[in-house]
Parts: structure tokens; C-alpha cells; sequence
């Protein structure tokens, strides 16, 4: 089964995420969240299925290291891998190229940065300042939806339906 792997790297991806990440870009809303990048590349490469048990980990991390609660991480991350899920029982068999699946990952990583940001700002009772907050929050959106696409690609010959004799 291939939830392991992913929920071991979701694991590593939200240490990342609370160490090194946001004191690389300055402004926490302009980093990219890596968990967010992992889960919608690999729904969009591999079966959004097998990601679901990742959300769990990576939010039990970063809630043990935040004043917010693990349910308000858990809620902040399901979106993305809902907007993956829904983008792919939309593709009919045979649409699976590379294009298309990178466009997947880069619109389910950008739309779940989104939620992810407006989730936890509400679970904390805060808004971002709306002039620099949407700014920062663009640059979050594009560097999540880059990491994404090279993650979505690095694992594209890793693809479950990637046809085989008895496809």
C-alpha cells in the first residue's frame, strides 16, 4: 500500500513547514505550505484514495507545535485533496497526460493554500491584512502550485493508471 510512503513524507513536509519554510520567505503567508504542495501532487499523480490518511499526520505535527487545535489543521487540509478528488472523477479513462495532471496539481495546491490560509485564520479568530495579506497570500498560492507541479511531476512514472496489459 502506498499510504505509508505518503503519510512518512507529510510527516517530514510539516516539520519542514514549521522550521525552516516560513523563516526562509519572512512573511509567513508569502511561504509555500509544503504538506499542501505533497498531498495535491500526489492526488493528482497517483489515486486521491491512497492520500487521505496523510491529512491525519500532517496535521497531528503541525497541531502539536501550534496554539491551535490538530482539528483546525485537519480542516485546513482536507480541501485540497476534496478539490483533487473532484477534479479527477471528472476525467474520463485515457485523459491521463502529464499536462493535464500537472494543471491538476497546480490548481488543488493553489485552491487549497487558499482554504488552508482562510481556514486557520478562522479557527484563530484573525483576518490578514487585506492589502499585504493578498499579496503574500498570491505569492503563497503561485510557490505552493510550483512545488506541487515539480512534486506531481517527479512522480508522474509513478502513476496508477498509467495503463499495463490487463488496464
Amino acid at each position: 500500500m502506498m499510504a505509508l510512503p505518503l503519510v512518512l513524507l507529510a510527516v517530514m513536509a510539516s516539520i519542514l513547514q514549521v522550521g525552516a519554510v516560513p523563516a526562509a520567505f519572512g512573511q509567513p503567508l508569502a511561504a509555500p505550505l509544503l504538506p499542501v504542495a505533497l498531498l495535491a501532487g500526489w492526488a493528482a499523480i497517483r489515486r486521491p484514495r491512497e492520500a487521505w490518511p496523510a491529512p491525519l499526520a500532517a496535521a497531528a505535527v503541525l497541531g502539536a507545535v501550534s496554539d491551535l487545535r490538530v482539528g483546525a489543521f485537519l480542516l485546513a487540509l482536507l480541501p485540497v485533496l476534496a478539490i483533487a478528488t473532484a477534479i479527477r472523477l471528472r476525467e474520463r479513462r485515457g485523459e491521463a497526460t502529464l499536462l493535464r495532471r500537472l494543471a491538476l496539481a497546480a490548481v488543488a495546491a493553489s485552491l487549497g493554500t487558499a482554504c488552508y490560509v482562510l481556514i486557520l485564520s478562522a479557527a484563530a479568530g484573525t483576518t490578514p491584512a487585506l492589502s499585504q495579506g493578498f499579496v503574500a497570500l498570491t505569492k503563497g498560492m503561485a510557490w505552493t502550485a510550483a512545488i506541487a507541479t515539480i512534486l506531481a511531476a517527479a512522480m508522474w512514472r509513478a502513476r496508477t493508471d498509467s495503463g499495463g496489459l490487463f488496464a
